[in-house]
């Protein structure tokens, strides 16, 4: 009986020494290229041809193409989440994180007074 308890504490603690491995952090699933998929302006879809390129780098700097005008957001700086995974900063501005799982984020934030939300994926 011994041993099979000691046989179960052993794949108890493989198994969570897996999972704790393999997490990867928030920061690392932001870091990419992330293409916009949908832009919302006030609730309402952007046309098709209203597009950002995110691209969050490795050692926290960031670049923005986009063709959402006005867009008076630094297009270029530095880049960080908070604690909570609740937000993006870039150069200074917050963005709310409303979504992060594998390939797909959104992000929300007001821009020249009016609601703006975008999905993205990698």
């Amino acid at each position: 009986m011994n041993r099979l308890k000691n046989i179960l504490y052993f794949f108890s603690f493989l198994s969570l020494s897996f999972f704790a491995c393999n997490k990867e952090s928030y920061s690392e699933q932001l870091t990419a290229e992330w293409n916009s998929t949908a832009i919302k302006i006030d609730g309402v879809a952007a046309p098709s041809s209203t597009t950002m390129f995110m691209h969050l780098q490795t050692g926290d700097n960031f670049e923005i193409t986009t063709g959402i005008t006005p867009f008076t957001h630094p297009t270029s700086g530095k880049w960080s989440a908070s604690k909570d995974n609740s937000e993006l900063t870039l150069a200074g501005n917050v963005w709310t994180i409303h979504h992060l799982e594998g390939n797909t984020l959104r992000i929300g934030n007001t821009v020249d007074g009016k609601e703006l939300e975008i999905d993205f994926s990698k």
